[in-house]
């Protein structure tokens, strides 16, 4: 059994060339990245909070 037709090869797109977009990532990232974020921050601003409250 042959096969009739080869498929012809295509160049690669971005995507498969460098594995994944950015855009890829942090659609499916997005809730992690998002609570990431907050944490950081809460960190931050308490720093700066006790920073305050010592002087």
């Amino acid at each position: 059994m042959q096969q009739p037709e080869l498929p012809k090869d295509k160049p690669a797109s971005e995507t498969q060339k460098y594995g994944f977009e950015l855009s890829d990532f942090l659609s499916e990232n997005f809730w992690f990245l998002l609570i990431f974020v907050v944490i950081t921050a809460l960190v931050i601003f308490d720093y700066y909070r006790r920073k305050k409250g010592r002087k």
